[in-house]
Order: C-alpha cells, then sequence, then structure tokens
C-alpha cells in the first residue's frame, strides 16, 4: 500500500512556496504490521489486523534506519500482548503521546494503546526512513519506509 502526501513549506530567502512529495510505503507478512513512523522519531505505530488472533510480540524486534542516523535496534523483551483489532503506538521518551479519542475508537471498530518507551528517540528522518519489525526467529514480518522526493523547482533548475 502508498500514499502520498503532499507538504508545503514556506522559504524565508525568496517568499515562494516549496513543493515536495512523501510517500509512504507498508508492507507486512501477516496481521502485525507497521500503520505509521513519525519521520520525526517520535512514535512508531504497530497494529493487529486479525479479528480474532492476539499475538505475544516477546523476542520481537524493531530496527530503523534514517538518512540521519545509523541503524537502531529495539528489542522487546518482556510480554507484549496485542490484542485482535489493536492499535499500539510505541512513543520515545521525550514525545508526547496523543490522546486519541473513544469516538474515534468506536468508528473504526478499534483499541488504541499509547506505550511510553524507554527509547529516547526512534531518530529522526530528512528523506528517508526504513523500519522493519522481526519475529522471535528473526525473520522480517513488516516495513514501512518513507522517502521525501525532491521538488519539482528543485529538478528543473539542476
Amino acid at each position: 500500500m502508498t500514499k502520498t502526501t503532499i507538504i508545503s513549506a514556506s522559504n524565508n530567502d525568496h517568499d515562494e512556496l516549496i513543493h515536495t512529495k512523501t510517500l509512504f510505503r507498508r508492507y507486512s507478512k501477516g496481521p502485525i504490521m507497521f500503520n505509521g513512523c513519525s519521520p520525526s522519531g517520535d512514535v512508531i505505530i504497530i497494529e493487529n489486523i486479525s479479528s480474532k488472533k492476539q499475538y505475544d510480540l516477546a523476542g520481537w524486534h524493531i530496527e530503523r534506519q534514517t538518512d540521519t542516523h545509523p541503524m537502531l535496534r529495539y528489542i522487546i523483551k518482556n510480554q507484549f500482548i496485542v490484542p485482535p483489532l489493536t492499535t499500539i503506538e510505541l512513543w520515545s521518551s521525550i514525545a508526547t503521546p496523543i490522546p486519541i479519542s473513544p469516538e474515534t475508537q468506536e468508528q473504526q471498530q478499534q483499541s488504541f494503546v499509547s506505550v511510553k518507551t524507554k527509547i529516547l528517540t526512534w531518530n529522526n528522518a530528512r528523506q528517508w526512513s526504513v523500519t522493519r519489525l522481526f519475529d522471535h526467529t528473526g525473520r522480517e514480518r513488516a516495513i514501512f519506509s518513507h522517502r521525501t522526493l525532491p521538488s519539482s523547482d528543485k529538478v528543473k533548475k539542476q
């Protein structure tokens, strides 16, 4: 699944808009998948899309690589049960979780859980990031990536 978002930013030097496109891609082998990874390094979102089965992510790990930092590895050491139709937000220790309203949960028929991790940051990314989820046997189960494409103005000038 690919989602494209157009982000506009103001350029203080020329009072004109710079248009960029950011592509977000995700892939999973099974019902445990990424639903998002913030380029700012604040939060990684994992969800169980199964309507019947819960999963224990103990022994699973996340690897995140960005254009601004070396690879980061986070191991889920303790029992970590993800019930069916549940979204888990793994917040960095310096970020502030954003509460999700009960109305949103009812509309999406999904449970949301925010967890403040001990990890300082998930590492910010300027132009690209790749985040991978591995199960307890080391098999890759999910990937989430983002890439910001150069603006069409920059391409024309080059």
